[in-house]
């Protein structure tokens, strides 16, 4: 009888990270002996798998003081970079009701009708679509690791600083689909990019925090730009320029003076900075395991591209991540509009209400993020808020096919939007999910792009579902919320028996759970000559050893240590 747990152990025993769907371990961290230098008290699982054939020589406190710095120079900076690339894609949801329904309105300045401003919200990420993934994402993570995120993401903070500039002098709306069209390219690579990253100097257990922070800077762009459109509309007129113009030329002159200190602030690779000293660089390169992207990775390879994409696992995260930022997108971009619209809150309401419910979601990306990577648990702590998030548009969709209020408050309908505003918060667990399924740079920068086109993809779609043309009740849009987060739901509960399957599959085939292409980079690596010498044991080991006495080696060993804790 197939035993999906100890199947699951004997691939993790040789570096391949599985999951699972065990809700204890969601909710509360075991009471394991300490088997990370990290945290305490954690489950043991993630932690074996990251710490296959490495040799710890260096104390806990080395460590962590390691990571504050590099909270410091690789955290802070990235999310400097995404608080400013982000202001952009929510600002068009403020000017939309800047001045509304005056001559000096976005939408009556630049005579738009119908649809036209969805499409312009549209037309930032044509140029990262799925036909063109290949052409930007892949290519923004190809350069990111040949020039270091220390060059490469102050380069892109002035290019789409000076795109947002330019906005402000758009005409009509061709003017402005061109602009926007633009400012995607740029921006493509700010999430994909960092994401990749991160993989350079954290571990998977420390990602979902670091990712939370760093997708808490989109929540604070939120709500910051609620309140800078709020002072901005009162430039309206200065210059002979409508608010709306101020907010661009503002907002762009920003992301290019900021530019400069996050070129100082980023470090290039663990194997490069001259910033850590010596024994910090040998702490930095040896504390990841197999499978760990380094800047000694091959950056391209062919084999490892048709690989990720005729992996099972890839569409089914990428389709259940789509239906998630659809939603997500959505609400992101329409949430003012909506309280204006169909819960008939003012301008100004519609803005501050907005930047209330960002400014609550900055701790809750922490709180949650970082409770992810204390219980090493990636699956319910993205089931979780999805569930949670089904009940706000449960509740706008009835007011919306009744076409009347009822007994309800707009001040209610405002409250459970920070129930539908839970589907950002369950973006770290997915993203570090993935990220720690991936093995060396090249799948990195492929399978990560690949992740992250979802993000595109859904914000072509995303605002198409509150088309102006259903306003102001927005039923079709609250239906398909529902149902999409519904379906990434199931689609993501899949996900383990994805990659169980594939982990499998390459072990009878080469004799390796482990992608080779990750092997052949793991006897590059500049770890210590100790380290290299293990990697070759193991991987001669390997291959010697057929899966299913493998596992019950694995089962037999778990037996024994559980007989000996009784």
């Amino acid at each position: 009888m197939f035993n999906f747990g100890a199947a699951r152990a004997a691939v993790q025993a040789e570096g391949v990270y599985i999951g699972g769907w065990s809700i204890k371990q969601a909710l509360v961290a075991n009471n394991a002996e300490r088997t990370s230098t990290s945290d305490e008290g954690v489950d043991k699982a993630q932690d074996r798998v990251e710490q296959v054939n490495t040799l710890i020589d260096w104390e806990v406190a080395e460590e962590r003081a390691l990571v504050r710095k590099l909270d410091l120079r690789v955290l802070l900076p990235c999310c400097i970079v995404y608080f400013l690339a982000y202001l952009d894609r929510a600002n068009m949801g403020f000017v939309g009701v800047l001045q509304a329904e005056t001559p000096d309105s976005f939408s009556e300045s630049l005579d738009l009708h119908g649809i036209e401003f969805n499409w312009s919200l549209v037309s930032l990420d044509l140029p990262a679509d799925a036909k063109k993934v290949t052409a930007l994402l892949i290519p923004s993570n190809l350069l990111m690791k040949k020039v270091s995120g220390k060059r490469y993401f102050p380069c892109i903070m002035v290019l789409f600083g000076l795109v947002v500039m330019c906005i402000s002098a758009v005409k009509n709306n061709a003017g402005l689909l061109a602009a926007r069209f633009m400012l995607g390219i740029p921006e493509a690579g700010v999430v994909p990019a960092s994401i990749m990253y991160f993989s350079f100097w954290y571990k998977p257990s420390e990602r979902a925090w670091r990712i939370g922070i760093f997708h808490a800077a989109n929540a604070l762009a939120s709500g910051v730009g609620g309140f800078i459109a709020v002072g901005v509309d009162k430039l309206n007129g200065s210059g002979g320029l409508e608010s709306w113009r101020w907010l661009f030329i503002i907002e762009g002159a920003m992301a290019i003076v900021m530019s400069v200190p996050v070129y100082f602030l980023l470090l290039t690779f663990p194997e490069t900075t001259t910033v850590l000293n010596e024994r910090e660089r040998h702490i930095a390169i040896n504390r990841f395991g197999r499978g760990a992207t380094r800047y000694t990775d091959v950056t391209w390879d062919t084999r490892t591209f048709v690989q990720i994409f005729t992996r099972p696992s890839t569409y089914v995260f990428f389709v259940s991540y789509i239906c998630l930022l659809i939603v997500a997108v959505a609400l992101g971009t329409f949430l003012p509009i909506i309280l204006k619209n169909f819960a008939g809150f003012s301008s100004k309401e519609s803005n501050s209400y907005t930047a209330g419910i960002y400014f609550v979601a900055i701790p809750c990306y922490a709180i949650w993020s970082w409770h992810s990577d204390h219980t090493r648990e990636r699956m319910w702590h993205y089931l979780l808020p999805v569930f949670g998030a089904i009940p706000c548009f449960a509740v706008w969709t009835y007011v919306a096919a009744h076409e009347s209020f009822g007994n309800i408050k707009p001040i209610s309908l405002y409250g459970v939007a920070f129930l539908g505003n839970l589907v950002s918060i369950a973006q770290p667990a997915a993203l570090s999910y993935r990220s720690s399924t991936l093995y060396g740079a090249a799948e990195q920068a492929v399978g990560g792009a690949s992740a992250v086109a979802a993000l595109s993809i859904a914000s072509i779609i995303g605002p198409q579902i509150f088309a102006v043309t259903t306003k102001p009740w927005y039923l079709p849009g609250f239906t398909t919320s529902c149902a999409t987060l519904a379906f990434t739901f199931v689609g993501f509960s899949s996900l383990p028996v994805w990659l169980l399957l594939e982990a499998r599959q390459r072990k009878k085939k080469t004799g390796h759970a482990m992608p080779l292409r990750a092997l052949e980079d793991a006897l590059h690596a500049q770890v210590s000559e100790a380290v290299l010498e293990q990697e070759q044991m193991a991987a001669a080991m390997e291959v010697k050893q057929p899966l299913d006495e493998e596992a019950a080696h694995v089962e037999h060993m778990h037996l024994e240590e559980r007989e000996r804790k009784m």
